[in-house]
Protein backbone atom coordinates (compact mmCIF):
# COMPACT_ATOMS: atom_id res chain seq x y z
CA UNK A 1 0.00 0.00 0.00
CA UNK A 2 1.73 3.29 -1.23
CA UNK A 3 0.46 6.38 0.30
CA UNK A 4 0.35 10.31 -1.09
CA UNK A 5 0.14 13.14 0.73
CA UNK A 6 -2.10 16.06 -0.18
CA UNK A 7 -1.38 19.91 -0.15
CA UNK A 8 -1.26 21.04 3.49
CA UNK A 9 -4.37 22.58 4.04
CA UNK A 10 -6.21 19.91 2.02
CA UNK A 11 -5.97 17.83 4.82
CA UNK A 12 -5.89 14.58 2.88
CA UNK A 13 -4.12 11.73 1.19
CA UNK A 14 -4.28 9.07 -1.61
CA UNK A 15 -4.12 5.41 -0.58
CA UNK A 16 -3.09 2.82 -3.50
CA UNK A 17 -3.99 -0.35 -2.66
CA UNK A 18 -3.96 -3.71 -4.46
CA UNK A 19 -7.00 -3.72 -6.32
CA UNK A 20 -8.83 0.19 -5.25
CA UNK A 21 -7.79 4.08 -4.55
CA UNK A 22 -8.74 5.35 -1.28
CA UNK A 23 -9.00 8.86 -1.55
CA UNK A 24 -9.65 10.97 1.92
CA UNK A 25 -9.84 14.77 0.76
CA UNK A 26 -12.05 16.91 2.75
CA UNK A 27 -12.19 19.39 -0.05
CA UNK A 28 -13.92 17.77 -2.42
CA UNK A 29 -17.07 18.08 -0.67
CA UNK A 30 -16.75 21.82 -0.36
CA UNK A 31 -16.04 21.76 -3.86
CA UNK A 32 -19.00 19.54 -5.11
CA UNK A 33 -21.11 22.22 -3.64
CA UNK A 34 -19.70 25.01 -5.45
CA UNK A 35 -19.76 23.00 -8.17
CA UNK A 36 -23.23 22.74 -8.14
CA UNK A 37 -23.76 26.26 -6.89
CA UNK A 38 -22.40 28.55 -9.90
CA UNK A 39 -24.37 27.10 -12.88
CA UNK A 40 -27.07 28.50 -10.60
CA UNK A 41 -25.97 31.26 -9.80
CA UNK A 42 -25.27 32.17 -13.62
CA UNK A 43 -28.96 31.13 -14.54
CA UNK A 44 -30.44 33.12 -12.19
CA UNK A 45 -28.09 35.83 -13.33
CA UNK A 46 -28.86 35.09 -16.67
CA UNK A 47 -32.63 34.99 -16.33
CA UNK A 48 -32.42 38.70 -14.18
CA UNK A 49 -30.68 40.00 -17.24
CA UNK A 50 -33.18 38.37 -19.71
CA UNK A 51 -35.98 39.61 -17.84
CA UNK A 52 -34.50 43.34 -17.29
CA UNK A 53 -33.71 43.15 -21.30
CA UNK A 54 -36.81 42.63 -22.21
CA UNK A 55 -38.58 45.65 -19.82
CA UNK A 56 -36.32 47.77 -20.89
CA UNK A 57 -37.28 51.14 -22.37
CA UNK A 58 -33.88 52.01 -24.62
CA UNK A 59 -32.87 49.94 -27.04
CA UNK A 60 -29.46 50.10 -26.08
CA UNK A 61 -29.69 49.43 -22.57
CA UNK A 62 -32.54 46.07 -24.02
CA UNK A 63 -29.30 44.96 -26.48
CA UNK A 64 -26.75 44.72 -23.92
CA UNK A 65 -28.84 42.99 -21.06
CA UNK A 66 -30.26 40.41 -23.76
CA UNK A 67 -26.75 39.92 -24.95
CA UNK A 68 -25.49 39.87 -21.02
CA UNK A 69 -28.38 37.27 -20.13
CA UNK A 70 -27.85 34.99 -23.38
CA UNK A 71 -23.84 34.90 -22.30
CA UNK A 72 -24.86 33.92 -18.56
CA UNK A 73 -27.07 31.29 -19.54
CA UNK A 74 -24.79 29.60 -21.93
CA UNK A 75 -21.56 29.54 -19.74
CA UNK A 76 -22.77 26.86 -17.61
CA UNK A 77 -24.48 24.97 -20.45
CA UNK A 78 -21.00 25.08 -22.35
CA UNK A 79 -18.39 24.59 -18.95
CA UNK A 80 -20.71 22.37 -16.59
CA UNK A 81 -22.83 19.87 -19.21
CA UNK A 82 -19.63 17.48 -20.28
CA UNK A 83 -19.03 16.12 -16.36
CA UNK A 84 -22.57 17.47 -14.60
CA UNK A 85 -22.44 13.93 -12.52
CA UNK A 86 -19.34 14.29 -9.73
CA UNK A 87 -19.39 11.39 -6.96
CA UNK A 88 -17.03 11.70 -3.55
CA UNK A 89 -16.53 7.97 -3.47
CA UNK A 90 -14.04 7.43 -1.05
CA UNK A 91 -12.94 4.09 -2.26
CA UNK A 92 -13.02 3.57 -5.78
CA UNK A 93 -11.77 -0.20 -7.67
CA UNK A 94 -9.87 -0.14 -10.72
CA UNK A 95 -12.88 -2.40 -12.71
CA UNK A 96 -15.15 0.99 -12.15
CA UNK A 97 -12.59 3.32 -13.44
CA UNK A 98 -12.72 4.25 -17.36
CA UNK A 99 -9.97 6.39 -17.57
CA UNK A 100 -7.98 8.79 -15.58
CA UNK A 101 -6.88 12.37 -16.59
CA UNK A 102 -4.41 14.74 -15.04
CA UNK A 103 -5.97 18.81 -15.79
CA UNK A 104 -3.88 21.61 -14.39
CA UNK A 105 -6.43 24.48 -13.64
CA UNK A 106 -4.51 28.11 -12.41
CA UNK A 107 -1.27 26.14 -11.47
CA UNK A 108 -3.48 23.56 -9.40
CA UNK A 109 -2.82 20.17 -10.25
CA UNK A 110 -6.11 17.86 -10.49
CA UNK A 111 -6.93 14.11 -11.24
CA UNK A 112 -9.95 13.21 -12.81
CA UNK A 113 -11.12 9.69 -12.50
CA UNK A 114 -13.92 9.12 -14.83
CA UNK A 115 -16.15 6.52 -13.73
CA UNK A 116 -17.83 3.27 -15.98
CA UNK A 117 -20.93 4.54 -14.62
CA UNK A 118 -20.35 8.10 -16.41
CA UNK A 119 -19.65 9.99 -13.12
CA UNK A 120 -16.06 11.80 -12.04
CA UNK A 121 -14.46 12.17 -9.09
CA UNK A 122 -12.34 14.71 -8.52
CA UNK A 123 -9.29 15.04 -6.98
CA UNK A 124 -8.01 18.62 -5.98
CA UNK A 125 -4.86 19.59 -4.11
CA UNK A 126 -2.02 17.06 -5.69
CA UNK A 127 1.02 18.54 -4.40
CA UNK A 128 3.42 18.22 -7.51
CA UNK A 129 3.55 16.42 -11.11
CA UNK A 130 5.85 13.57 -9.01
CA UNK A 131 2.76 12.53 -7.59
CA UNK A 132 0.68 12.44 -10.25
CA UNK A 133 3.77 9.97 -12.59
CA UNK A 134 3.57 7.74 -9.67
CA UNK A 135 0.02 7.52 -9.38
CA UNK A 136 0.30 7.37 -13.41
CA UNK A 137 2.83 4.63 -13.33
CA UNK A 138 0.87 2.74 -10.36
CA UNK A 139 -2.55 2.85 -12.68
CA UNK A 140 -0.21 1.54 -15.72
CA UNK A 141 0.94 -0.96 -14.17
CA UNK A 142 -2.72 -2.54 -13.26
CA UNK A 143 -3.96 -1.75 -16.70
CA UNK A 144 -5.97 1.51 -15.93
CA UNK A 145 -5.92 3.84 -18.88
CA UNK A 146 -4.46 7.16 -18.38
CA UNK A 147 -5.01 9.51 -20.84
CA UNK A 148 -1.63 11.85 -19.98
Amino acid sequence: MNTIQLKSYANGEIKLKPHTIQINDKSSRMNKILFWLFPFLLLFVGLYHLYTGITSESEIGMILSLFCGILFLSIPALTYHSNFLRTNKNEVEFSQIENVKMKKIFGEILIDFKLKDHSTRRVYNIKSIADWKFIKNYLTEEKVICLN
